[in-house]
């Protein structure tokens, strides 16, 4: 079962999403306190992180960059979800495979999601706004 691995400081998203994903037929993992957050990655060993990019004392960018930068997490692709409307840049800057903006369609999730887990390797450079409209594929 392909694991995915909610870093987000809302409780609210991290319980949706859990249940989406779950209903998906995906493990989750999840934290809101990001102390630590380096072995807590690690112990997880997900095949897809879904990050906030705003987290109460963390910046999600500096986390991807630190997953993106490490020989054992580096193939991990990496989500970034955030309301930012520089996060198109923001995902370029720190690494992360591909963005998805807040508030997210939840079938544009599922499928952001079904595509970036799926792929042994690095798949089209994917973003989805709500709606379902595609912003660009590179």
């Amino acid at each position: 079962m392909k694991r995915v691995l909610i870093i987000e400081d809302e409780q609210d998203i991290v319980d949706i999403a859990t249940v989406i994903l779950e209903y998906e037929g995906y493990e989750v993992c999840s934290f809101t306190r990001f102390e630590g957050f380096e072995e807590k990655v690690k112990v997880c060993q997900p095949d897809l992180v879904l990050l906030d990019l705003n987290l109460k004392g963390y910046y999600g960018r500096d986390i991807c960059k630190y997953i993106k930068e490490n020989s054992i997490l580096k193939h991990v692709p990496v989500i970034l979800m955030s309301a930012n409307r520089d996060i198109k840049a923001v995902k370029e800057e720190s690494g992360a495979d591909a963005f998805l903006r807040k508030p997210f369609d939840l079938q544009d999730f599922i499928d952001i999601v079904k595509t970036y887990i799926n792929s042994p390797a690095k798949v089209p450079d994917l973003q989805l706004q709500s709606g379902g409209d595609l912003l660009s594929v590179a």
